[in-house]
């Protein structure tokens, strides 16, 4: 994968310090053998679980930046908030409503795999909020719910700036509020 869905940069310019920033922080993880497991699972229509994944993490990394926020682990967070390792279209081996026990199930295994920190908790655990789950606790987490939402949006081929300009105008005025 050398780009991310909705952007024109390439993680393959050397030239784009953020690109290789990204890089840095992310690569433990996405190149981790059981978290390449994800690109045998479709997510979203067309799309791999990896690459949304990947998505994720990089608009978080991108708006938590600009937003002065942790963004490293943000973008760590973000990277493991799907990380479940079974297809949701044929088998649920947690009981209860997918979105409701995802997270649960990817947090278990960011554990197993790799150091989890508050904020990549949350990040984990609360991505489905508003409609699942409860609101998250911290920015990092809020700026995952709506990366998550916008990318999904790219993802199926939605309007989704229109549907979701609203959302993400009222999460960075929440994260705003926080900071005074």
């Amino acid at each position: 994968m050398t780009h991310i869905l909705g952007s024109k940069r390439d993680f393959l310019d050397y030239t784009d310090e953020d690109a290789q920033e990204f890089l840095k922080i992310t690569s433990d993880i996405s190149e981790h053998p059981e978290f390449q497991k994800l690109k045998n699972y479709t997510h979203h229509l067309h799309t791999t679980r990896w690459q949304h994944c990947m998505n994720v993490s990089w608009y978080t990394y991108l708006w938590c930046k600009k937003l002065s926020l942790n963004y490293t682990e943000a973008a760590r967070g973000a990277l493991l908030h799907d990380f479940f390792l079974y297809d949701y279209h044929t088998e649920q081996p947690i009981p209860g409503k997918h979105a409701d026990v995802h997270p649960l199930a990817a947090f278990t295994n960011a554990e197993k795999y790799f150091t989890v920190t508050d904020i990549m908790r949350d990040c984990i655990l609360n991505h489905m909020w508003p409609t699942a789950g409860i609101r998250p606790a911290t920015p990092e987490g809020l700026v995952v719910t709506a990366a998550d939402k916008y990318c999904a949006g790219i993802e199926v081929g939605s309007r989704s700036y229109e549907t979701l300009a609203p959302l993400l105008k009222q999460i960075i005025e929440m994260i705003e509020e926080g900071k005074n």
